[in-house]
């Protein structure tokens, strides 16, 4: 019945793409500078690509830069033809499987001796350039259940559901959580944990379906998992317990735009509220934004940087080189038509 779902977001992307602009660009002091040319390099897949290009052009259109996407499963071919042609500034997503520490040793070093300016965008890599973060594994973790709580009007009883197996990560998740909900939502109080097996089938539905008939005064659920996520609200409309029983769930990559049209169906009906790490669109633009800050010879420290446009006020933290966003999505009744295909 179910398709089975990774815990970590993977990519979804479109074809090459150039954005071109004028040679130059206005300085905010009304000079004017060589317009600086930023390389996205992406994955050949649609969607979350999509939307992380859609604000990366967003961005360069607003800072005078001219930006050239390479969509492609080879990155280090990418980066070497992209030094070659003497870009400015690269930005890559390395992906989950730790491409960055070979890119490190290797393109990226060539790039850097070049005088290019490097990072990472949504994966980390290894070494030290900057890497452009959704958010923390705190701060999702903390959404989700301040969607639930938004939901149950901040009382009542609620469960837990990571899975087995799972990525490390949402062990960190469930601890977080569990932290979190007692101290910022006292009148809330949690019955239990209770694991996915990630199988996504009629079997963990209903088994699903039994612990809400079995605890009567259950009213929520935080869902880690994004298998789970399609399940328990499944498992709660089996029940009729939807309006009565509330869900917050991890999309994982199917709550960026187009939300799969079962998410999107659970979130219709109000069975679930979906929670993502951050908007690929913003991702896009901070990316851009960040590149063209070290194209233009400066460097990030700690501390807090206005970016504007749709991103605001962001954070950059020394220890991971990184550059957060911190801004989860949320995906409730009120914006699905916004993130939903069709």
């Amino acid at each position: 019945m179910f398709r089975k779902r990774t815990v970590m977001t993977s990519a979804l992307a479109l074809a090459t793409v150039a954005a071109t602009a004028g040679i130059l660009a206005s300085t905010s002091s009304g000079g004017s500078v060589a317009q600086r040319t930023i390389a996205l390099v992406r994955g050949t897949d649609s969607g979350f690509y999509d939307d992380v290009q859609r604000g990366a052009e967003t961005a360069s259109a607003a800072l005078g830069d001219r930006l050239v996407v390479r969509a492609t499963d080879d990155t280090r071919s990418a980066i070497d033809a992209l030094v070659a042609q003497h870009v400015d500034a690269i930005a890559v997503d390395p992906g989950e499987r730790g491409s960055g520490s070979v890119l490190n040793g290797s393109s990226f070093d060539q790039a850097r001796a070049a005088g290019i300016g490097t990072l990472w965008y949504r994966n980390p890599g290894n070494g030290t350039s900057i890497w452009v973060n959704l958010s923390s594994a705190t701060e999702f973790a903390h959404a989700l259940g301040d969607r639930l709580a938004a939901q149950m009007g901040g009382k009542g009883l609620y469960g837990i559901v990571p899975c087995r197996p799972a990525n490390p990560i949402v062990q960190t998740w469930l601890r977080a959580v569990k932290a979190y909900m007692p101290a910022r939502y006292p009148h809330m109080k949690r019955v239990a944990i209770v694991y996915g097996n990630d199988a996504g089938d009629a079997a963990e539905t209903a088994m699903f379906a039994h612990f809400i008939k079995k605890h009567r005064r259950l009213r929520g659920l935080i869902v880690l998992c994004p298998t789970e996520a399609f399940v328990v609200p499944h498992a709660i409309t089996q029940a009729r317990q939807v309006g009565k029983v509330f869900a917050s769930g991890n999309g994982g990559d199917h709550a960026y735009a187009p939300v799969d049209p079962q998410l999107a169906k659970y979130v219709r009906s109000g069975a679930e509220e979906l929670v993502s790490a951050g908007d690929p669109v913003k991702l896009g633009y901070l990316t851009v934004w960040a590149a063209d800050h070290l194209a233009s010879g400066q460097t990030f420290a700690p501390g807090q940087y206005d970016v504007g446009g749709p991103v605001g006020t962001v954070s950059d933290y020394a220890a991971n080189h990184e550059l957060r966003l911190g801004q989860t999505l949320t995906i409730t009744k009120d914006n699905i038509d916004q993130y939903a295909g069709g």
